[in-house]
């Protein structure tokens, strides 16, 4: 007789909560290779077998702050793919730079995490750069990169690599502006942009020689 999975409960999901919480408090002044499960346990204020009973290590606590810091940003963009999201921000972008506040729904969702200051402290970890770029790449793989073929009549694996550099370059960016949304925050966004739009015409205008292997 097979056995239904246990739904769980509210306690459950507020002492998850109460843990991913406490990772990203002791971020603010610890990086990740330095936080160990005591330390968790202690900030969160909860016992090592409570903690056991809810996660295996530490990573799967990261993994799942890393899923819902991606989760916010790609609500607050709304249900868009990849072609509308560009449309719309093209239009925006007309109007210059002030032009993208109170539009932030169609950047990219690397660059709107900024939305989420409670998860800064996650993005500024040098420890995590890399881990989180990985992340970010599979979440939106399957829909960025057949578009980047598509848009600019490359190699799926043309079009895989580019999308890696995109998303380096958005990540670090935003991360070297802490991912505060002032005016010099809402103008990078407005030139990266201007440089990736301008970055796909150009590979469109090349000799298909020069585009195809």
């Amino acid at each position: 007789m097979s056995v239904q999975p246990r739904k769980t409960d509210r306690r459950t999901l507020y002492t998850r909560q109460v843990i991913k919480d406490a990772l990203l408090e002791l971020l603010e002044t610890n990086p990740y290779d330095k936080i160990n499960v005591t330390m968790l346990c202690k900030q969160a204020e909860i016992t090592r077998a409570t903690f056991y009973l809810h996660y295996a290590d530490l990573n799967e606590v990261l993994d799942e702050v890393i899923a819902q810091a991606l989760e916010i940003a790609e609500t607050s963009g709304g249900a868009m793919d990849f072609e509308t999201r560009e449309r719309h921000l093209r239009a925006v972008m007309q109007a210059g730079p002030q032009a993208i506040r109170g539009n932030e729904q169609y950047l990219a969702p690397c660059q709107r995490i900024a939305d989420a200051p409670k998860y800064r402290s996650l993005f500024m970890d040098d420890s995590l750069a890399y881990y989180i770029i990985r992340k970010i790449y599979l979440a939106e793989r399957d829909q960025s990169v057949p578009h980047l073929e598509k848009a600019c009549s490359v190699s799926r694996e043309d079009a895989d690599r580019l999308f890696l550099f995109v998303i380096h370059g958005l990540y670090y960016v935003n991360r070297a502006m802490k991912w505060e949304k002032d005016d010099s925050w809402y103008r990078m966004q407005y030139l990266v942009n201007q440089l990736f739009f301008s970055g796909l015409e150009g590979i469109r205008s090349l000799p298909e020689a020069f585009r195809k292997p």
